[in-house]
């Protein structure tokens, strides 16, 4: 188990959407409070239960109060990010029966919205700092 207080982002590490999601939360976070690391690596496969490890179609959050899947883990990340995207939050008003099959639905057609990308970014040395294994 990890030591780490901030919360950690699990994702998909070989799905293109997940790590422009990724990029997009390391872009636009207001104070880089959260950790990354695929849901693949050797920190997931540490902190997480094996199904949320093989179980590649939601994110995943760990947080002080526990761990996030799907649409309540989206939500949980807004409020890290700069406005306007934390204003998002007012969309948790939806109920989680109406919110999850949504968040399945674009989780099964991740790969055909966006492709793994043909080249990587480089992280700065903050960023390298945040991802874990």
């Amino acid at each position: 188990m990890t030591n780490h207080q901030n919360p950690i982002l699990f994702y998909d590490g070989s799905c293109g959407f997940c790590q422009w999601a990724v990029q997009f939360v390391l872009k636009h976070e207001r104070n880089h409070d959260i950790l990354f690391a695929p849901l693949q690596g050797e920190t997931a496969k540490n902190t997480l239960s094996l199904n949320l490890t093989k179980n590649l179609d939601s994110v995943v959050v760990k947080s002080p109060a526990g761990i996030l899947t799907e649409s309540e883990a989206v939500f949980f990340l807004l409020p890290y990010l700069k406005t306007p995207f934390s204003l998002f939050t007012i969309f948790k008003l939806i109920p989680l029966f109406v919110r999850n099959p949504v968040y399945r639905l674009v989780a099964r057609n991740r790969h055909k919205l966006m492709k793994a990308p043909a080249s990587c970014h480089l992280p700065s040395l903050d960023e390298r700092k945040r991802l874990l294994p």
